[in-house]
């Protein structure tokens, strides 16, 4: 297989084995939640993604440090082994499902090395798939977010076709094998010296970069609380588990496909006008969405909100590696680590408001956040370097 075609493989491969790893926890909600499974409390839930959240922050910042010493392609191996630790050891959780302590142990250890892996995988591929296409690096990222959208949409989707929902394991066995063929793929891959380094200039962050922090911090938190709690919110709509199961589907589907609808926009217009409309809706969104108990309402709805979603986080990073290219490296580091920070914060603190506070409110709350968001978005375009 050519070079570049097995770089391309190995980014899109695994942008999807990455999205399908990393939402398959939260797709299993509703049975690590339902008492006739695991029967755990919504705290308990909440509280498994907080060394995911943790490690994939620290390792999306270290990222530079280990790709400066091993270099990109040592990086990308040890992250997808990590994701293959994270499926083996939720597939061996169903051992020991009504032993809650030792089951909560393996699911602790599995979101340790999801995030590890997810940190480190996506930080690597998002500077490799800007150098991809040259010519159009935001088609090339959006992509890249296509793909792992793909598998973010993907897990729900397994789970809600699944008609005997205690073999639900075998879907962690399935992507485990998944993830040992790209392993071969990437250790086969062939990257040239500045493909493997791909070290940044200097490791001091302009002032300006940090606006683009917060900016995914708050997608972050606004993508969290659908991806996280989108399933058990529709649960606790009175919907059965497997509507919730396709509403979260429909979200993560919305998200996949618009990132393709939207990278390919982008070879024709300019996206910042459109993707800050787009994160205008996303604000009446998350007041509609509640509002909403019928069934295909509320499942049209999760479907919309992730449509425009879709635009916002492929294109702050490419805007801001366009901005600072001699370090697309630390800039990819710092926008994955802002994401999982952004996400980790609704994902906990949801899990611990939930319990004084309905869902349904809670997501009227969040339109508050994607309205800072907007705001930001709208003083960082008009003080925009670039005119992607």
């Amino acid at each position: 297989m050519e070079s570049k075609v097995l770089k391309t493989v190995v980014v899109y491969l695994g942008g999807l084995l990455t999205g399908l790893s990393l939402i398959i926890y939260p797709a299993l909600g509703p049975i690590f939640t339902d008492s006739a499974h695991f029967g755990f409390s919504s705290n308990q839930f909440s509280s498994i993604f907080i060394p995911q959240t943790i490690l994939a922050i620290f390792s999306a910042l270290l990222t530079p440090f280990f790709v400066s010493k091993w270099g990109v392609k040592n990086v990308l191996l040890l992250g997808c082994i990590s994701l293959a630790f994270t499926l083996f050891l939720l597939f061996m959780s169903h051992l020991f499902i009504h032993e809650k302590t030792k089951a909560l142990f393996l699911i602790y250890s599995g979101t340790c090395f999801l995030g590890l892996g997810f940190g480190l995988v996506i930080t690597v591929l998002n500077p490799l798939a800007f150098q991809l296409f040259p010519n159009n690096e935001l088609a090339s990222i959006s992509g890249l977010h296509f793909s792992l959208g793909l598998g973010t949409a993907g897990a729900p989707m397994l789970v809600s076709m699944l008609h005997n929902p205690n073999l639900w394991w075998y879907l962690p066995l399935i992507v485990f094998a998944l993830v040992l063929i790209l392993l071969v793929f990437v250790l086969f891959l062939n990257l040239n010296k500045q493909e493997n380094t791909l070290q940044a200039s200097t490791l001091k962050i302009p002032l300006r970069l940090w606006g683009f922090v917060l900016i995914v911090i708050l997608y972050g938190i606004c993508e969290g609380t659908l991806g996280s709690y989108g399933a058990v919110f529709l649960k606790n709509q009175g919907f059965s588990i497997k509507t919730a199961a396709v509403g979260l589907a429909l979200f993560w589907g919305g998200l996949a496909f618009g990132r393709i609808v939207f990278g390919l926009l982008s070879a024709r217009f300019k996206m910042k006008g459109i993707t800050l409309l787009s994160a205008l809706l996303i604000v009446f969104m998350f007041y509609l969405i509640p509002m909403s108990t019928v069934e295909n309402w509320s499942l049209l709805g999760m479907a919309l909100v992730g449509i425009l979603m879709s635009s916002l986080f492929p294109s702050s990073v490419n805007w801001a590696t366009q901005e600072n290219t001699s370090q697309a490296i630390m800039v990819s580091g710092l926008m994955v680590a802002s994401l999982q920070f952004g996400t980790g914060i609704s994902t906990n603190f949801l899990g611990f408001l939930s319990a004084i506070y309905p869902l349904a409110l809670l997501f009227k709350w969040m339109g508050l956040i994607a309205f800072g968001m907007v705001g930001l978005m709208w003083y960082m375009q008009k003080k925009s370097k670039s005119k992607s």
